[in-house]
């Protein structure tokens, strides 16, 4: 096979002309024919591609190793962080000893305080709270009442409230 050293079409070994650009392959196949040790543009075109293909290969291979690594370490970092969220080290106001904890509020009550205490922790009105504890009351039914009864006997008065 000769190979069209201008567009790098195959073409027959007897053929005059490239078949593709038209470009006159006779003087071609006689310098090809007489020396098998050179090899044809599109050959070279081929190996200098290989080569960079090879190049772009080992680069690409160092490249996912780092980053390999860099993911290595980024789990053992988040691997730690959560170590010392489940020992309690690393809590929000660990320097303090302090968390968030809900209680039944005594400023805010109308029955046993739970709206009243939920508002607090979550920083909201009470009435926003006691306004959607009655939705829940009666969509689903009765599911407002039955939390309502948990959350009295399972939170704890808040200890900073006057509760008479």
């Amino acid at each position: 096979m000769a190979y069209c050293p201008k567009c790098g079409n195959e073409n027959e070994d007897d053929a005059e002309y490239c078949i593709k650009c038209g470009i006159s392959l006779s003087s071609i196949n006689k310098k090809y024919s007489n020396t098998q040790t050179k090899t044809s543009s599109f050959e070279k075109q081929v190996e200098d591609f290989a080569q960079e293909v090879e190049q772009i290969g080992k680069k690409a291979g160092k490249m996912l190793e780092q980053g390999a690594k860099n993911f290595g370490e980024e789990v053992k970092d988040v691997g730690k962080r959560i170590e010392n969220q489940v020992k309690g080290e690393s809590s929000p106001n660990a320097e303090s000893g302090e968390y968030k904890r809900l209680y039944r509020s005594g400023k805010n009550r109308v029955l046993a305080g739970v709206c009243g205490g939920v508002a607090e922790y979550f920083g909201v009105d009470p009435i926003l709270i006691r306004i959607l504890w009655a939705i829940i009351v009666f969509f689903p039914p009765g599911l407002g009442i039955i939390l309502y009864m948990l959350f009295w006997i399972f939170v704890s008065r808040n200890p900073n409230h006057s509760w008479t």
